[in-house]
């Protein structure tokens, strides 16, 4: 049997994914921020080092110690610089990522919240448009079902003249005032944390 799946396996090409650039604005905005602070970080240490020989030179003295000092400034000035990038980098996509975190949440809860916007410099922003889209498609659709509920509740309502209808009608009420509620966005949510 496992000769079998051995010569299904060998007929079958690899699956290869070369696909590296996914979201290209957002990868080669980075991706060029990244090599244009490496290549000018070196610029700056070469173009120091030339002065430090230079000077060196010309007073005579050895400039390898002063290369030395030259060399662990650069080191610690550009480890802070790529901290503080990594920082702001991640804070732009993180807080995206975070309120996105948050209406899941309040989703799973059953509750569909108003989006806020992102802040004008966050990350993410054309996924952040499809998953306030997809919430405003449920939402409507929460709303166009409980709407449907209330019109066949509305008719049904006289009908209903045994125990068991009575109680199917107590039933869908409920569902109807659920999906209701859950649309509502007049009242404020007592367990979610705003994200606005």
């Amino acid at each position: 049997m496992p000769h079998a799946e051995d010569s299904r396996n060998a007929s079958r090409p690899p699956i290869v994914r070369r696909t590296y650039l996914l979201d290209r604005e957002f990868q080669l905005k980075y991706i060029l921020l990244l090599t244009g602070m490496g290549a000018g970080s070196m610029l700056l240490f070469g173009v120091l080092a030339q002065q430090v020989n230079r000077m060196a030179a010309e007073g005579g003295l050895s400039g390898e110690e002063t290369l030395w000092w030259l060399t662990g400034v650069a080191t610690v000035g550009l480890g802070i610089a790529l901290g503080l990038f990594g920082l702001l980098f991640t804070h732009r996509v993180a807080g995206p990522v975070h309120v996105m975190s948050l209406y899941v949440a309040a989703l799973a809860a059953g509750r569909y919240p108003r989006l806020r916007p992102l802040r004008r410099k966050d990350e993410l922003r054309a996924f952040f448009g499809r998953f306030s889209e997809a919430v405003d498609r449920i939402r409507q659709r929460e709303a166009d079902e409980a709407l449907a509920l209330e019109k066949a509740l509305a008719v049904l309502k006289d009908v209903a003249t045994t125990p068991e209808s009575r109680e199917a009608m107590a039933t869908l009420e409920a569902l109807r005032a659920r999906k209701r509620q859950a649309v509502d966005t007049s009242a404020p949510p007592a367990t979610f944390k705003s994200v606005a």
